[in-house]
């Protein structure tokens, strides 16, 4: 599904590089750990797989595409594929859960009439359902992340990308979220995911794969 090849990235002449000639094979329906100390390039691979920016030289293929090719118009219409959790929620606080979502799946193209029903299915998968009518500043912060991951879920997504999801969150909530991450998996969603916290995913992700960075 994903493949890096000789991927080499750095942000300025002065500094080490991010990655080196670094290739990696990601096959469909896994469950990737990227783990690594700041600065070793977990978020940079996924800014790259977001096509926020590109790599130096390399090539990074998804669905037999080279990304590197995506016109810059035709790049909205690549991320709808993909849903993306980051560590601060960027939720809109004058919204509703529900709001939030709405607002989400109108800016990617994707409301339609069966827009409530997909909402609603997705906050009742992720145990949300009763909080729809609240705010994000009336949540905690286990419960405005699992907004997110329903934010990225709307549209469906091949893949999903998880850059440092429990960095805010107390060890309940950082294991309540990544035990959602594995039940997405288990759909059938291919999940990368940055984490600090390998112990955590190890202990609740029983088949994912760990690529130190």
């Amino acid at each position: 599904m994903i493949t890096f090849e000789n991927v080499c990235k750095k942000y300025s002449e002065d500094e080490r590089p991010v990655f080196q000639d670094f290739s990696e094979t990601i096959e469909e329906g896994e469950f990737i750990i990227l783990t690594g100390e700041s600065g070793n390039g977990k978020s940079t691979l996924i800014r790259m797989l977001l096509k926020e920016i590109d790599p130096d030289s390399g090539k990074i293929t998804v669905n037999g595409k080279d990304i590197s090719l995506i016109p810059r118009s035709e790049i909205p219409f690549y991320r709808r594929s993909i849903g993306v959790i980051f560590q601060d929620f960027k939720l809109f606080d004058e919204y509703t859960v529900f709001g939030n979502l709405e607002l989400a799946l109108t800016l990617t193209g994707g409301a339609g009439r069966d827009k409530e029903k997909r909402i609603t299915d997705i906050l009742k998968l992720l145990g949300i359902d009763r909080m729809f009518k609240r705010y994000p500043g009336e949540l905690s912060g286990g419960e405005q992340q699992k907004v997110c991951m329903a934010r990225a879920l709307l549209n469906d997504p091949v893949m999903l990308l998880a850059d440092e999801p429990t960095g805010n969150l107390d060890p309940a909530s950082s294991e309540e979220i990544v035990k959602l991450m594995e039940l997405v998996h288990r759909h059938g969603t291919t999940v990368i995911m940055a984490t600090h916290d390998y112990d955590l995913v190890r202990q609740v992700v029983k088949d994912g794969r760990h690529v130190p960075l």
